[in-house]
């Protein structure tokens, strides 16, 4: 195994709770893993939202930059149709052949949101969810569940003294 990457030993669609570091693993080789399984205009449609991923994260932004994020939107719906026609885009009835996801729109206001308020590395959930797992998760496992409040409280008056 390459250095770096990260083994899922029971596949990705085993997770129960899927968290930012688990999605940066996945993304380091899916596009290595569906390449020869998916018409070329998927593969083009993934890479597009990869970049757009990416280039998002920038902690610095200038109007090249800003260009290539609008750019990778344009090609990810420009071949978005390929995963529909793929039969891929998948809901808990079977096949989907629309596109009205949320998050998807969000996407459209991330360009004028950066021209507006400067990089998004504010908006990561990463600070919160390492503050979740350190202030309530590990005091939590050295409890024995009960009154679970008053023993996270207690946890972390100790720690803190």
């Amino acid at each position: 195994m390459a250095v770096g990457y990260r083994s899922f030993e029971e596949g990705v669609s085993k997770l129960k709770q899927v968290t930012g570091q688990d999605h940066c693993a996945m993304q380091r080789y899916i596009i290595g893993v569906i390449v020869g399984a998916v018409p070329p205009k998927f593969l083009v449609e993934i890479r597009a939202l990869l970049d757009f991923h990416y280039l998002a994260q920038m902690p610095h932004f200038d109007d090249n930059i800003l260009g290539r994020i609008e750019a990778s939107l344009c090609v990810f719906h420009e071949n978005k149709l390929a995963i529909i026609s793929a039969g891929r885009r998948q809901g808990s009835n079977g096949p989907l052949d629309h596109w009205e996801i949320p998050k998807l729109e969000l996407l459209q206001h991330v360009v004028p949101s950066i021209n507006a308020s400067g990089a998004v590395m504010q908006w990561t959930a990463d600070v919160t969810e390492r503050a979740h797992v350190t202030e309530i998760k590990q005091p939590a496992r050295s409890g024995n569940n009960q009154d679970y409040y008053a023993q996270i409280a207690q946890h972390l008056n100790c720690s803190n003294k």
